[in-house]
């Protein structure tokens, strides 16, 4: 399948660690999986693949944003 985001790529189905970073802190969330393009490096999710990286990333802010 060709990436819809840049159209030079053809998206591959893999599972790796996604880092992210949030004012100035790093972490990484484990075991992500989706359709990535090697061109561009635009991701593909399914609906529940997206809901729990974003439930990693809302977590790790609030994190940060405690101080702790």
């Amino acid at each position: 399948m060709q990436c819809p985001f840049c159209g030079e790529g053809a998206l591959v189905h893999q599972t790796k660690d996604m880092p992210y970073t949030y004012e100035g802190k790093s972490t990484v969330i484990p075991a992500v999986t989706g359709d990535f393009c090697g061109a561009c490096g635009e991701c593909v999710f399914t609906d529940k693949e997206s809901k729990r990286i974003g439930d990693a990333m809302l977590a790790f802010n609030r994190l940060v944003n405690s101080g702790a």
